[in-house]
């Protein structure tokens, strides 16, 4: 069996920019055996191919027999869907516009509960504000330095580092809330529009950063893209260098200088007849970094024999009679640790005040929290009370009848013995007088 070469054009000169299904509808054939003997497999897959042509076509494919006598003809018309590319792109943009909806929707719910946190964040921040801009008013009005707990409510004069940071940190994350509770109110008022941290007008940390994130991969874009526009091999070599050209260049430059000075080292050291000249011995970053290095060594060896010379006891490295970059080091985080320890003993004492000024059954026993505290202590304190009641029957037992001498030491004096008293202070006035 042969196809004609009709057939075999028609199939050759479709165009691959015009493919659409298309489907056999009717099939006429004179002999089923000749049928089986053609591959009718083969035929019904290349006939179920996507032709994309507007125009409806009949094809004959004529099957040669083997003998001049049998002949067999196949008649195939292949006829043109109508679902076509038309139809499929408005699905696809269906479907498309129907998951974009649902995204919309789900940020606007998202950017709604955001606000809502927003405002409650915003109302607690703002009402310990001013409770604490309350209670340090009444202290200044009465005298009196104000309690706190937190590092950051300390007074600037005895503020330290973890005061510091946590100040800071209070501060950057009250911006952040303000800055996306706003961002969330755009969102919410919007139809489910995405807006990013950086297009708010207002600014804030985050838009900042991600303004200045933006921008240095922009920077590297543009220097790249006029890098291999301009032909230039590296990046340090342009005329207006980008971000990626100025780390090469600082790179470049701190090379350049090692090789400088390792240059100079061997050209010294041909000058002496092959003697070996140490890096601390000319300029350069090596020489420097061996300075450092030595400096350490000579002090460590130092403190060894200063420790000798102070009858074994240790000497630490800042206590060294040379200083060096260990003694520096120490020295600071001594200072740090001393200014740290103050900070810590003094909110240990104002923590005390602040506790036993906010003791719920001192400011309120009839609420919940100060009921529970006047019960537990009462029954903390019961067996306390218990055993002084037991101490003092105790020692009321085991005492003994006093003598009359004794009594009389122990009573007060009545009101007849202070008139005695003083009758015979009056007469040995008189006796002294002239």
């Amino acid at each position: 069996m042969r196809f004609e070469p009709c057939a075999a054009a028609l199939f050759a000169s479709v165009s691959v920019a015009r493919v659409q299904s298309f489907s056999i509808v009717r099939i006429d054939a004179t002999s089923s055996s000749s049928i089986t003997n053609y591959r009718w497999q083969e035929l019904s897959r290349s006939a179920e191919r996507r032709i994309t042509t507007h125009y409806s076509r009949d094809v004959k494919l004529r099957a040669k027999p083997n003998s001049d006598e049998d002949e067999t003809i196949i008649d195939a018309i292949v006829e043109e869907k109508t679902a076509g590319l038309a139809l499929n792109d408005e699905e696809n943009t269906t479907a498309r516009r129907r998951k974009r909806d649902i995204f919309k929707s789900a940020l606007r719910d998202l950017a709604s509960l955001s606000l809502i946190d927003y405002k409650w964040r915003s109302a607690l921040f703002k009402k310990n504000e001013a409770d604490r801009m309350e209670e340090e008013w009444m202290a200044h009005l009465m005298g009196e330095d104000p309690a706190y707990a937190r590092p950051m409510d300390a007074d600037e004069t005895k503020r330290g580092p973890l005061g510091n940071a946590e100040k800071s940190a209070v501060r950057w994350l009250m911006d952040v809330i303000e800055e996306e509770g706003k961002r969330a109110k755009r969102i919410a008022e919007s139809d489910g529009e995405l807006v990013r941290p950086k297009d708010n007008a207002e600014g804030g940390p985050l838009s900042d950063l991600e303004r200045k994130a933006v921008q240095f991969l922009a920077d590297i874009t543009d220097s790249e893209v006029e890098r291999v526009r301009s032909g230039t091999l590296r990046p340090k070599d342009m005329i207006e260098q980008g971000p990626l050209g100025k780390a090469e260049a600082r790179a470049v430059l701190a090379l350049q200088k090692v090789i400088e000075s390792e240059k100079a080292r061997m050209d010294q050291s041909r000058r002496r007849g092959g003697e070996a000249v140490r890096p601390i011995d000319v300029p350069g970053p090596l020489g420097e970094f061996e300075r450092y290095v030595g400096d350490i060594i000579r002090s460590e060896r130092q403190r060894v024999k200063d420790r000798e010379l102070n009858e074994g006891k240790l000497v630490r490295p800042k206590d060294a009679s040379i200083t060096s970059g260990l003694g520096e080091v120490e020295r600071k985080a001594s200072e740090d640790w001393e200014i740290l320890q103050n900070e810590e003993k003094q909110r240990l004492l104002s923590l005390g005040r602040f506790l036993r000024e906010r003791r719920p059954m001192e400011r309120d026993k009839d609420s919940p929290l100060g009921v529970t505290e006047a019960f537990t202590v009462a029954l903390l304190r019961g067996p306390k009370l218990v055993a002084k009641v037991v101490d003092r029957v105790t020692e009321l037992l085991k005492s003994e009848q006093l003598e009359a001498d004794d009594l009389n030491r122990l009573l007060p004096p009545s009101a007849q013995d202070k008139i005695n008293e003083n009758a015979e202070r009056r007469e040995k006035k008189d006796d002294q007088l002239p």
